[in-house]
Order: C-alpha cells, then sequence, then structure tokens
C-alpha cells in the first residue's frame, strides 16, 4: 500500500496490478487528508471500501500464489447507510462487511440483510464521537445474533473521521482496540493486519459456531412433508452432544422460535427441528426443541450442580416411570457444546473465545469498587439441550379460558418439579409458560420450560438462598429488593400473579392488545421502569390490600376480559389478603409490619404451606371455570 501511495515501483515478483491497486488508492490518499473531522461521514463509508478492497486485491493476488492461508475475501457492501431488509427497527448501517471466496470479484457485493453479513462498520464525522460511534455499533450489531443463529461472538468496526476502531463483542462485554490513525503509517499497518488476519481465519475464528451448519432452502424440494410457509429460508444441522452418554446426534432445523436480540447476556436461541436422517431435507418426522445458551456459571462446567441439564435429567429420572397428568419438559440429550481446540476436544466456553483476543479472561472481583476492565467477565459455558414437547408462545392463546388453562397446567408442572424433584424454579414468565396442542382446535396444554435458573432445594425445607433471579416486570418484591430472606415458592406463585396482571392489561390477542401510548397510562407500566426500590415500592402498593390492588391494577384489565379479573383478585387474595391465613394478610403498604423489625415478606416464610394449598385451589376452581366456558 505504502508504494503505491507514494507511487513507488511495486517489487519484481509481487504479482500485484499497479492499475488494479491505484483505483482504491485514490480514496485511501483522500481518507488520510481528512484530519480530526470532515462536515460530513459519508466520505467515509467510500474511503474505507477502497481501504477493504485494495486489502482484499492484495490477497487475491497472493492466493492466486497457491498460498494456503487465505481462507476468504473481505469485502463491502456495494450500498451503505441503509436498512437490512431482515430488519425489524427502522435502524440504518454505514457499511457492511461481507465474506467471500478467494475466487470471488475484488468488487463492492450485494449485500441486502444481517443475515449475510460479517460484521457492521460504524462510522462518525469526528474523532471527538468515539463513544457515539461506539454505542451505535453495539445496538445495530445485535441484530446480527439475532439473523445468526450459528454466531458464537461478534467482531465490529467503528470510525471517527481518520480514526478506526476494532471490536470484538463478548456475552458481558467488548474488547475495543487501540485508535488506529489512518493518516499514520503504524495505524494504516494495523488496520491492514485486522483485514488480513480476518481473511486467513477459519469461520470459527471470525465467530461462527462449527457445530452448527447453515443450510439455506432455495426450493420446495428442501422440504419433504411439510408446508413450506412454516420453514425458514435458512436453517442448520446441529450438532448436539450429550454429556452422559457422550455420544453426538444429529439434527436439522424447520425454524426458529427464540433467536438472541440481546447483543449481551445468554444469548439464547431455540430451534424446532427433527433427527438429521443424511440430508439436509426437512422431514416430517417428530419435532424437538433444540435450546442453545451461554449461561454463567461459577464452577467447572460439568461440576455446575444449578446445570440446566442435570435438573432436567432429575426431571426426567422422576417422571419416567411415574408420569404425571399434566406435560413437563422431558430432556431428550443435553450436553456442553465441546470444540475440537489443538486436536483435542474441549467445552466451549468464554475461556475458549479470549485465547481468540490473545488474552486470558479474569473472574469479576468481588470488590463493587474495584477498577473494571473488559476482561473481567464471569466464565460461561455454551450448553445446548435437546427436548419435547414442542410448544408456541402463550400470545397464541386464543381467549382468557385458554390462557387459565396453560396457566394452571404450566403451575402444576411447577408444583411437582418442586415437590418431586425438589427443583426451585424462579423464572415464571409469559417467556417460560408455551402452550402446546395435540392439533388445531385441541385444549391447549401448558408446558413450564426453561430451568436456566432453577436450583436443587431440598425437598423438605424447600427454599433457597437470597438471590436475586428472573425476569422484569414479573420479579417477585422480595426478589427485586434482593431481601435477606430465603426464596421460596410464594416468590413464584407471586411472579404468577404478576403474569396474570400483565397480559390481563396488555391484552392476550391482537384484538385486545393495548398500544405503547395506552400502557404508558397504566400503573403497572412501575412495574419494569426504575430502580429496583421504585418498582418494589410501586408492586408493595398495589398488593397491599384488596382494594388497592382492584382500583390499581385490575380495573385496568381490557374490559372485555370477564373470567380473568376473576382469577387475578382471588390469587392475590390467598398471596396477600386471606384473613383466614396468617401468613397472607400481612399489609404491604409501608416497608414493615407492625413490628418494624419484620418485613412482611419474610413473615409470611411461615406459613408456606397454608398459602400454597389456597392457591392451588383457586387454580382448581378456575381451570373447571376455563374448561366450561370453552
Amino acid at each position: 500500500m505504502e508504494r503505491i501511495l507514494t507511487k513507488k515501483r511495486l517489487p519484481n515478483g509481487s504479482g500485484l496490478d499497479r492499475r488494479l491497486l491505484q483505483k482504491f488508492a485514490n480514496g485511501i490518499d483522500e481518507w488520510m487528508k481528512v484530519g480530526s473531522s470532515l462536515p460530513s461521514e459519508k466520505p467515509l463509508y467510500g474511503y474505507f471500501s477502497n481501504f477493504a478492497l485494495f486489502v482484499a486485491q492484495c490477497l487475491k493476488s497472493v492466493a492466486a500464489g497457491n498460498n494456503p492461508h487465505v481462507a476468504h475475501l473481505i469485502l463491502p457492501a456495494d450500498r451503505s447507510d441503509f436498512k437490512p431488509d431482515d430488519s425489524n427497527d427502522s435502524r440504518r448501517i454505514d457499511v457492511g462487511l461481507a465474506l467471500r471466496g478467494i475466487g470471488a470479484s475484488v468488487e463492492c457485493v450485494s449485500l441486502g440483510s444481517y443475515a449475510d453479513t460479517l460484521c457492521v462498520v460504524e462510522a462518525k464525522y469526528s474523532r471527538n464521537l468515539d463513544e457515539n460511534a461506539l454505542m451505535q455499533l453495539f445496538l445495530y450489531s445485535a441484530n446480527l445474533y439475532a439473523r445468526q443463529g450459528n454466531r458464537r461472538y461478534l467482531w465490529g468496526l467503528t470510525i471517527c473521521a481518520d480514526e478506526v476502531y476494532a471490536c470484538m463483542m463478548l456475552n458481558d462485554g467488548l474488547f475495543v482496540s487501540p485508535a488506529m490513525r489512518i493518516s499514520e503509517l503504524a495505524g494504516r499497518k494495523m488496520l491492514i493486519s485486522w483485514l488480513v488476519r480476518w481473511s486467513m481465519c477459519p469461520d470459527d475464528l471470525l465467530g461462527y459456531d462449527p457445530t452448527m451448519h447453515r443450510v439455506t432452502v432455495h426450493s420446495d424440494v428442501d422440504v419433504v412433508g411439510s408446508d413450506n410457509d412454516d420453514v425458514d429460508d435458512i436453517r442448520y444441522r446441529i450438532d448436539c452432544y450429550d454429556d452422559e452418554s457422550m455420544e453426538t446426534i444429529k439434527y436439522v432445523t424447520k425454524r426458529t422460535i427464540m433467536s438472541a436480540d440481546d447483543i449481551l447476556g445468554r444469548h439464547t436461541r431455540c430451534f424446532v427441528a427433527t433427527r438429521y436422517s443424511g440430508s439436509d431435507a426437512y422431514s416430517s418426522a417428530t419435532e424437538v426443541v433444540i435450546k442453545d445458551a451461554w449461561p454463567p456459571t461459577n464452577y467447572p462446567p460439568l461440576e455446575d450442580p444449578r446445570d440446566e441439564i442435570k435438573l432436567l435429567r432429575k426431571i426426567h429420572d422422576t417422571f419416567k416411570n411415574d408420569a404425571p397428568d399434566h406435560i413437563y419438559p422431558e430432556l431428550i440429550v443435553g450436553g456442553h457444546v465441546r470444540l475440537d481446540q489443538e486436536a483435542v476436544s474441549a467445552i466451549d466456553t468464554t475461556d475458549a473465545i479470549f485465547k481468540v483476543a490473545g488474552v486470558n479472561r479474569i473472574d469479576p472481583p468481588s470488590d463493587s469498587d474495584a477498577e473494571s476492565a473488559w476482561k473481567y467477565q464471569p466464565l460461561r459455558a455454551h450448553r445446548r439441550i435437546v427436548m419435547s414437547p414442542v410448544g408456541h408462545s402463550i400470545k397464541t392463546v386464543q381467549n382468557e379460558a385458554e390462557l387459565i388453562i396453560v396457566l394452571v397446567e404450566a403451575m402444576q408442572c411447577y408444583s411437582s418439579v418442586l415437590d418431586g424433584c425438589g427443583v426451585l424454579h424462579r423464572d415464571i414468565s409469559t417467556n417460560n409458560i408455551l402452550v402446546v396442542r395435540d392439533g388445531k382446535d385441541t385444549i391447549p396444554r401448558g408446558l413450564l420450560i426453561d430451568f436456566d435458573f432453577a436450583v436443587k432445594v431440598d425437598t423438605h425445607e424447600r427454599s433457597a438462598r437470597p438471590e436475586r433471579s428472573g425476569t422484569l416486570p414479573y420479579m417477585s418484591i422480595a426478589n427485586i429488593l434482593n431481601l435477606d430472606t430465603p426464596r421460596t415458592a410464594l416468590d413464584d406463585w407471586e411472579s404468577l400473579l404478576y403474569v396474570v396482571c400483565w397480559l390481563a392489561t396488555v391484552g392476550i390477542t391482537s384484538s385486545h392488545r393495548a398500544s405503547d401510548a395506552e400502557l404508558e397510562k397504566k400503573p403497572i407500566k412501575q412495574w419494569r421502569i426504575g430502580s429496583p426500590e421504585e418498582i418494589a415500592k410501586a408492586k408493595r402498593l398495589h398488593m397491599h390490600s384488596g382494594d388497592t390492588f382492584k382500583f390499581g391494577v385490575v380495573d385496568e384489565f381490557c374490559e372485555q376480559y370477564e373470567l380473568l379479573p376473576r382469577f387475578a383478585i382471588a390469587l392475590h387474595n390467598a398471596l396477600f389478603d386471606n384473613d383466614k391465613c396468617p401468613g397472607a394478610h400481612l399489609g404491604l403498604g409501608g416497608n414493615r409490619t407492625t413490628d418494624s423489625s419484620i418485613d412482611p415478606l419474610v413473615k409470611r416464610g411461615a406459613h408456606i404451606e397454608a398459602i400454597v394449598a389456597n392457591l392451588k385451589k383457586v387454580l382448581d376452581k378456575f381451570k373447571l371455570e376455563a374448561l366450561a366456558a370453552l
């Protein structure tokens, strides 16, 4: 590059074509002169594209000399400042980079979707906007996780006038390179090294999962015995390893039912799939659900007592010879994803990803005031679970009676798992209760899933140590405040009440669904906005008495519902306002009871059995009413 920019002679035998390189060099030369800012960011799109094409052209020439190290070319999109076709929002990305085979022409390529994008490039007109560029890159790159079910981690670039930063995005943070100033030789060399490194990397070092092979449907012949409208355009052939049998079973997906929409966290994905039979064609064989996630762990992965795989195996072993009346998640395959690293099969963890960056991960310090660094990230283990039956979102219920039946059955499963297996779920939410139907017009069943937050508890004590877990806005008050009191079944039953209230307020079908503007006026919006103390205060006031619950919450339900208001009031009464049960008649309006040293949420722990017995009576009563209403 420097010889072309300074018009010096190219080395003999380099195989490089000055004419081809010169057409890209002019843009690079202009980029070197922009300084710390320019009037608009738009010229940067072309400058960077020219830089990437220059490097790609050099690599293509090297590869023509039978260099085996060049795996692919990194090429920019043929349009800039565009909204990808598969985007669910209005955001526009400045530049997209794509992978192409080494035989591809060195030119800007057609790139219309996040699904086909290697990484996003975000540009700003000033060096001073580096943090702003990084924030936008972070937001836009989340779409790559959402549209690419086989991404383990992401790369990205930001351009701030004449400075470029490379970013590696992980589950709990990101690595940002030093500034690469294009006006300086060292900066240009560094950016070249990043592009060359990506071009020479195998796919797994670019963040793609080598145990998930992308399959694209091009015609109906790829789908056997299935309605093609129900099959994703992009599917995956997935290797599922079982920790117990130590065997790998292959599946091919039909559709994605949960994508990893957030840049941080567990990156949980769920797919409907069938057993792979030697062809990527989707068959009409028995469907299963594959869950792929990166939960944190404080233990070596195989020794983690809170491993969801172990908990599901316990449930399976308990129920296999004495099946309950309700449905439950049945484990088929459960294991940690394994990668071949230096000729050795090893469990895929965030430590393996850190090795790509050439650094060692460090456990977060216990001192919250300790200096933060991107290397302080928890260990996460990559787990993959195959289970049945296949369920659908709780939003697919057709009326309030169906919703009540589904919720009741899910809580019956909850109680059986707690009583029979000693497993406390700790995350009752709308995402974790599914609808299962045996046929189109059949009565729905309720399925409780996602035991990521679950813990094994003593079958007599049935409580877990205090720890905040769960999903807003459904977390119990004690959970939100992380009160120093054991977590029990009452926290999960309280979450059920919040699920009922939330769905009854938001609306369970499209014809009843409240708009965002309408929801902003509802009191329960306070259940998900603000500090933990503010959210807990709002819930205490709403749950304080039958009157405060009715006027502050139930009166805001969709007016078409008749069963749900009575169902919610009955659940509230059993939990908080039952004068026949001391633990459920404590009053939550203030922070304390008459005994200022005891929080009512702590005091009710002495009456768990009586409260739960009343709650189960409520479920039985309303399930009968719901069945009669269908």
